[in-house]
């Protein structure tokens, strides 16, 4: 029996050390996205940032690679090996199983609103966006490349990206939703528009 990508990478339960991390990537990132739609990014230094979090600045690079990536909530996206190596195996769709992929490694703010907020505050965060965007997709792109053709993994990649993108800027989607069962649901939906 194959585990999806979220089992094969489940871990023991939360420690006292793993929540404390939690709680510091959480201030970090409330504090970027209260200092940044405020100011601006230019307007913001790390020091800043880590001052409002009560985090040395040493601290900051553990859990954000920029000032943008702390703002925006985004991690880098690199996908784990016992995901990669469930997604290789996996004997589903390309599509589907790519769904079930990304829902579980791609991270997204859980602060939707706030998100919109800052992006509408300061719209030169979008390109930010985009960039992570890009980046997400390069690390997928390895990987959905092991079952099929460069071209086919790129417009698979590209296809549940998209899909990505507009879940997390629908204000309809009920939180309880499995990511996956989301992401699916808007694949059909642009696969019923194209046809």
């Amino acid at each position: 029996m194959i585990t999806t990508p979220a089992a094969a990478v489940a871990t023991e339960p939360c420690t006292l050390r793993e929540r404390k991390k939690q709680q510091t990537r959480q201030a970090l990132h409330d504090a970027a996205l209260t200092l940044v739609s405020a100011h601006g990014l230019d307007g913001v230094t790390i020091e800043q940032i880590c001052a409002d979090a009560d985090v040395s600045p040493r601290t900051f690079f553990n859990y954000f690679s920029s000032k943008a990536h702390a703002a925006l909530g985004l991690d880098s996206v690199e996908v784990p090996e016992p995901s990669a190596a469930w997604f290789t195996e996996a004997r589903g769709g390309l599509v589907d199983d790519l769904c079930t992929l990304v829902a579980a490694t791609v991270p997204l703010s859980q602060d939707r609103r706030r998100m919109k907020e800052l992006l509408v505050l300061r719209p030169e965060m979008s390109s930010m966006v985009m960039q992570w965007m890009a980046e997400s997709r390069q690390s997928l792109l390895s990987v959905v490349g092991t079952r099929t053709d460069d071209q086919t993994a790129r417009t698979a990649v590209t296809l549940v990206m998209s899909a990505l993108s507009e879940a997390a800027h629908r204000d309809s989607v009920r939180n309880n939703d499995e990511p996956a069962v989301r992401l699916r649901a808007v694949v059909c939906e642009m696969a019923a528009l194209a046809s």
